[in-house]
């Protein structure tokens, strides 16, 4: 099992597209995810990856803070 600093999430999307790329290895941002209906669209074991429209994303300064849905 990874250790809670090697869990690492990846938000790729790029200013003229729609469409959020989000690969995670913490269960916690799948979890959270999954919650509010997105389903990965590819898991393999211990990682998870999901497609997300930008407009759901909201990403916030030194807070690190994220909300989906």
């Amino acid at each position: 099992m990874k250790e809670a600093e090697e869990k690492e999430t990846v938000i790729q999307f790029d200013e003229a597209g729609s469409t959020a790329f989000v690969y995670t290895a913490s269960w916690d941002i799948a979890r959270s995810l999954k919650k509010v209906g997105y389903a990965p669209v590819k898991k393999t074991d211990g990682a998870w990856w999901f497609e997300v429209p930008v407009d759901a994303l909201s990403i916030q300064g030194e807070k690190q803070t994220m909300n989906f849905g």
